[in-house]
């Protein structure tokens, strides 16, 4: 390639034009004025330690994944105790409660001695509720009852979702809380325009039915909707099963996510033989042969354990 000319005018000069190479021109212009701006240079950083290294800096710290590595690798069984070992401290600090838990010995009490330990060791102001927490072996209970003593606020009367033979009886009676199920109902339940928990809180099935409840049970499943013999949901005799519902006031089932069932018997102003009835109706509905652990307690109170074989 040959040398680049470039005309330069010096106007303090006689001559008009003056011929010379790129050089000489930029010693006469100025380099910067010629030369095209450079961009700035962006040092990268290095992705990792050793890359810093090599280069000379310092400040690079490695990534912190090795805390939420031990955090995932953790069992659910520590992470659970965990979650109840901190709720315990932020929630059992208060003075009176540490007061009533001392009363309670680590023992099992008898459940005479489990009611009457119970007033002295309700710390709320207002009537507390009395709760009952039965460990089972069974995952899967579930019923209602009444108790011959209650004071709880009755609930709301349930809906019910009905595949079964219309007879006359029941189209004479002409029920507000019964949904009469078909074909056109599960497509219904499919598409979203009938939810469980919302349109009716509970399912009924005669046995013939069951093969066309099998296209929603994925639905149903998760709600605790399914018919189940066990439940006594699945018979044909659907209106015995829904009167006698109806009637009862009261219903336990097991934890979702443990096989305890929680219960409220009464109010820490009843009298012991009063809460000892209604704790014998629920222990009898459950059978004594399915728990293995049983607590009372009141609200925001200490835990007394007790056997449920002495009442």
């Amino acid at each position: 390639m040959g040398t680049t000319r470039i005309k330069v005018i010096d106007l303090s000069s006689d001559q008009q034009q003056v011929k010379t190479s790129r050089k000489h021109a930029e010693k006469l212009a100025g380099v910067g004025k010629l030369k095209k701006a450079e961009k700035p240079k962006t040092h990268k950083k290095p992705a990792t330690v050793e890359a810093a290294q090599e280069v000379g800096e310092t400040k690079v710290e490695p990534k912190v994944e090795e805390e939420e590595k031990e955090a995932v690798s953790q069992a659910p069984e520590t992470v659970e105790k965990a979650t109840v070992a901190k709720r315990q401290s932020l929630y059992h600090k208060g003075k009176r409660y540490k007061d009533a838990r001392k009363m309670v010995e680590d023992k099992t009490y008898t459940a005479k001695e489990a009611f009457e330990l119970l007033p002295k060791t309700a710390i709320t102001t207002f009537d507390s509720s009395v709760e009952v927490h039965l460990n089972v072996t069974d995952q899967k209970i579930r019923g209602s009852l009444n108790l011959p003593h209650a004071k709880l606020e009755r609930k709301k009367e349930k809906k019910y979702l009905v595949f079964g033979d219309l007879s006359s009886e029941a189209l004479a009676k002409g029920d507000k809380h019964v949904i009469w199920g078909n074909d056109a109902t599960i497509v219904d339940i499919e598409n979203g325009k009938l939810k469980p928990g919302r349109d009716f809180d509970a399912v009924v099935a005669s046995p013939k039915f069951m093969p066309l409840l099998a296209r929603i049970a994925k639905i149903l499943g998760p709600k605790g909707m399914m018919p189940n013999p066990k439940d006594s949901t699945i018979t044909e005799d659907f209106q015995k099963v829904i009167e006698g519902s109806q009637s009862a006031t009261h219903e336990f089932k097991t934890d979702p996510q443990a096989p305890i069932v929680h219960f409220k018997i009464g109010k820490v102003s009843q009298k012991p033989d009063e809460l000892s009835e209604n704790l014998k109706v629920l222990i009898t509905a459950i059978s004594p042969s399915k728990i293995t652990k049983a607590t009372l307690t009141s609200t925001m109170g200490p835990p007394i354990r007790f056997d449920v074989n002495t009442l």
